[in-house]
């Protein structure tokens, strides 16, 4: 009959311990090991990307390894996201453009 402070206790529990969850499932936390962002592309890593691959059979140029690896930070950055929309805008532009020419010449018609 008496259990009153007996739910009030856990349900303020469950809503501490139900916080805690939601924080380690929500948060970003620095053990989740995010890629650091780099620098520009050192001629020196390209190189040494490029030996290893062909010492392992897959020769690839210095220049398409750099260009590579910028397209990878780019990725991680979000830029890479500002050029695909661009494309995609200019995509769309250039398959409506003679539509609205054809509409527009009805219409003069």
């Amino acid at each position: 009959m008496n259990n009153e402070p007996f739910y009030l206790f856990f349900g303020i529990l469950g809503l501490i311990v139900g916080g805690i969850v939601v924080w380690f499932v929500l948060a970003e936390h620095p053990f989740e090991g995010p890629e650091l962002r780099g620098g520009p592309v050192d001629e020196v890593e390209a190189s040494f990307l490029a030996q290893r691959l062909a010492g392992e059979g897959h020769p690839i140029e210095e220049e398409t390894i750099a260009r590579l690896i910028e397209l990878h930070q780019a990725y991680f950055d979000g830029r890479i996201w500002d050029s695909v929309a661009a494309a995609e805008a200019a995509r769309v532009d250039a398959e409506r453009t003679p539509q609205v020419q054809e509409t527009a010449d009805r219409d003069v018609s």
